[in-house]
């Protein structure tokens, strides 16, 4: 079944890819919307992988667009791969209200996932100090809190590299 996203972006311009090129970088602008034809990206945050996306029809730079920031993680192909650009992306979002739908439905499923994770990680450890302490209050903000600014550091490492 091809995702509504995919069928959506037919006759829109095809990017290739070659192993190791970087699609966006963290930090960086490019006003464009990606969404996968095939292949495999790896997804990074200040070095680290987070994700890897595999799926035709996923979207990437989505969150940049919607919040109107730079782009949030570094996104390089980890195989010989292609996506759809979408160009314009802000005016392709409000074109059509099924592709918002669409978008809307892969960040609600993200989020679902993450908070299944937390409320997993919190059951095995919310009475720990630390970090781990903080999965109640991470938990909560995540789902019911408001638009919070992230700060990079720990007291760790206050003052990290990224």
């Amino acid at each position: 079944m091809t995702s509504p996203l995919l069928q959506r972006c037919q006759g829109l311009p095809v990017l290739e890819l070659a192993e190791g090129e970087t699609l966006v970088t963290e930090g960086g602008r490019t006003g464009r919307l990606f969404v996968v034809v095939d292949g495999t990206f790896e997804v990074s945050f200040a070095g680290s992988r987070i994700a890897m996306i595999t799926e035709a029809g996923t979207p990437i730079a989505e969150m940049s667009i919607l919040l109107d920031t730079p782009h949030g993680a570094t996104v390089t192909a980890a195989r010989p791969s292609k996506v759809h650009v979408v160009e314009d992306a802000a005016e392709f979002l409000l074109s059509d209200r099924e592709i918002l739908l669409e978008i809307s439905r892969v960040l609600a499923r993200r989020l679902n996932r993450l908070v299944g994770y937390l409320a997993d990680v919190k059951a095995q450890y919310g009475g720990e100090d630390g970090h781990l302490g903080l999965v109640d209050e991470v938990l909560s903000q995540l789902t019911f809190g408001e638009q919070a600014t992230v700060e990079p550091g720990s007291e760790r490492d206050p003052d990290p590299l990224y």
